[in-house]
């Protein structure tokens, strides 16, 4: 998040790394990244919208 704006600023090389965690899988493994990145998405969206919570 930039303090002088507020927005949360994504992190290119961050998208890129592997899920914390040991997974059982590599399939398991690619459906957390995935899920995780549709939520960053989500969240991004929202605050774009200006439907982001207030602190």
């Amino acid at each position: 998040m930039r303090a002088d704006t507020g927005q949360v600023q994504p992190d290119p090389k961050q998208d890129q790394q592997a899920p914390p965690g040991q997974f059982v899988s590599d399939e398991h493994e690619a459906d957390c990244s995935r899920f995780l990145q549709e939520v960053k998405e989500s969240i991004r969206h929202r605050s774009e919208a200006g439907l982001a919570r207030e602190p």
